[in-house]
């Protein structure tokens, strides 16, 4: 990944990369640790990414007298619901 920051799409195929370089047993221990440490980072930096971009994403809902508002996406943890507003 050439001197610029990746894309995500380039982190998640580049872990793809590592996790079947892992599987494989023709690597050294070094070379398996350092292909990790790479890995973890990159799922790091996924995961934040990830986050960003949910934290940026608005769904469009009906307002007042049929105007079109926008608010934040509530958090979607399986299980619990968002409180609702009062009408």
């Amino acid at each position: 990944m050439s001197g610029r920051t990746p894309t995500l799409e380039q982190r998640l195929t580049r872990i793809e990369v590592i996790a079947e370089q892992l599987e494989s047993d023709r690597l050294e221990l070094e070379e398996a640790m350092a292909l990790f440490e790479e890995g973890v980072a990159h799922l790091r930096e996924v995961d934040r990414l990830l986050r960003e971009a949910e934290l940026r994403i608005e769904r469009l809902i009906a307002g007042p007298g049929g105007s079109v508002v926008s608010e934040p996406v509530p958090d979607a943890t399986p299980g619990v619901t968002p409180p609702r507003e009062p009408a």
